[in-house]
């Protein structure tokens, strides 16, 4: 009996460790990591904006090289697209977290200084891909959208 309990209060606090140290785990890594947050709607006409959150945390903070977009299309005859944006230069701070607001514009949006993308003469269902790469060359993971119609 004696045993039995000292098993039992042996693995509880096995137990207890373990849940400690995976909760002290470090969750930053050299290579970026990037977590797809949200995009501003799921239809976009004609002069709107599509804008899109994407969540990164880097060990060492120096995700400043580029980040590259990717338009893949669902619907024949639809154009891809891709983009490669320029990471402002800021100063490296270890353990950094943070968010890239992408923005791009089906035609012209008034006072936007948005990349246009190609449109299609029908209807376009389709969904982005992101990822970026860091001062050291680092390449983040590949985070995609969910689907987007693009109104002709």
């Amino acid at each position: 009996m004696k045993a039995e309990r000292m098993k039992a209060k042996l693995l509880i606090l096995s137990a207890i460790i373990l849940g400690i140290s995976a909760c002290k785990k470090d969750t930053y890594t050299t290579r970026p990591q990037l977590t797809f947050k949200s995009v501003n709607g799921k239809v976009f006409g004609s002069n709107s904006a599509i804008l899109f959150s994407i969540e990164f945390t880097d060990k060492e903070g120096d995700v400043q090289d580029s980040i590259w977009v990717q338009k893949i299309s669902k619907v024949n005859g639809c154009n891809n697209f891709s983009d490669r944006a320029k990471i402002p230069s800021f100063t490296a701070t270890s353990n950094l977290k943070g968010v890239f607001e992408v923005g791009y514009s089906v035609g012209f949006v008034p006072g936007s200084n948005y990349t246009v993308i190609p449109t299609c003469s029908k209807n376009d269902t389709c969904y982005f891909r992101f990822w970026t790469r860091d001062k050291a060359k680092n390449q983040s993971d590949t985070v995609v959208s969910p689907d987007i119609i693009i109104i002709k």
